[in-house]
């Protein structure tokens, strides 16, 4: 299967996994990251600045482990306005995020089933 958003074939040759454990490393991913979604959309509704901060910055980390460019660079870009406390259209910048992460997760779900 062709990958669009997350690079699982470049992962796995550069760390010379078996199938299983592949498919395990990315379910513990796809899980992780989904429940660093719903942290930031919390922080973000209760105005927890610094705790949305954190959360993108976990998200920031395991993309760019799991090879998942593109959200890589929205939490980068969320990020970046976060620590400019530029808050203006904000949301738009969480959207594209979870946009993102929604997108890798269904391709990680579909390649591994």
């Amino acid at each position: 299967m062709r990958q669009r958003i997350v690079d699982i074939a470049g992962f796995k040759e550069d760390l010379g996994l078996d199938f299983e454990t592949l498919k395990e490393l990315y379910m513990i991913f796809a899980d992780e990251i989904k429940k660093e979604k719903e942290a930031v959309n919390k922080h973000l509704r209760d105005e927890e600045v610094g705790e949305l901060r954190k959360a993108v910055h976990n998200i920031k980390g395991i993309a760019s482990s799991y090879r998942t460019l593109n959200v890589f660079e929205s939490a980068r870009n969320l990020d970046v306005k976060l620590k400019h406390q530029d808050f203006e259209n904000i949301n738009i910048y969480v959207s594209e995020l979870n946009e993102g992460i929604d997108e890798a997760v269904r391709e990680i779900v579909s390649y591994f089933k």
